[in-house]
């Protein structure tokens, strides 16, 4: 015997309530969830003009680029090494270093040096304020404040030179003046050879000899 059959108005009361019991809960739920989601759009729009900021200031900007600068092909703090025709290195350095446009083995210096050793085992260093570099024919021209060290104690000074690297060789036309263990001399220009083992001056020239001390007997 089914129960529904013998109490037919109590089972139609259950199936009735049913969904209305369904309903109920999800109208609770709702009551609690929407609120919950509209205070956190509230707090979302209070937020949001920081938030951006925030964002705007860790995005990675790229650095504007000068196209100026862009075709200015540079190097800071260069250094160029070679061996001369007798297999004795030397070395240019410069603290930056310029492509020349539309010319590939021309290279503009900003403060350069040369280093090399000498024939008879020195060694010789030549400074200016700006230089030209031709790394294929090692070739350095030299221009403004031209100073010249040896290691015997003399030191020279001109306006321009330009230094054969592979010859070991350095000349100049403007007046140049000297002074060291020898003395002092002013002269109209120069010539450097076997890597300032010897130097000719050219053009008219004023020798101040320095006389040598006498050895004690």
């Amino acid at each position: 015997m089914r129960l529904d059959s013998v109490f037919p108005a109590r089972s139609a009361t259950r199936r009735r309530a049913a969904p209305g019991i369904g309903y109920s809960r999800f109208v609770a739920l709702a009551k609690r969830v929407l609120p919950a989601i509209a205070v956190g759009l509230l707090l979302l729009i209070a937020v949001w003009p920081r938030f951006v900021t925030m964002f705007e200031r860790m995005r990675f900007r790229a650095p504007p680029i000068d196209l100026s600068e862009a075709r200015d092909l540079r190097m800071v703090s260069v250094r160029y090494t070679g061996i001369d025709r007798e297999n004795r290195p030397f070395v240019v350095t410069a603290d930056v270093a310029r492509q020349t446009p539309k010319v590939d083995d021309l290279i503009s210096l900003d403060n350069p040096k040369a280093d090399m050793k000498t024939a008879s085992g020195g060694w010789i260093e030549l400074g200016a304020y700006t230089g030209i570099y031709q790394p294929q024919p090692q070739l350095l021209d030299l221009f403004g404040d031209v100073a010249l060290y040896q290691d015997k104690g003399n030191e020279f000074h001109s306006d321009s030179a330009r230094v054969d690297m592979a010859k070991g060789t350095a000349e100049g036309s403007d007046s140049v003046t000297g002074q060291g263990p020898f003395g002092t001399v002013v002269a109209q220009g120069y010539r450097i050879l076997d890597r300032g083992d010897i130097v000719i001056f050219t053009g008219r020239t004023h020798l101040v000899i320095a006389p040598r001390e006498k050895a004690p007997q």
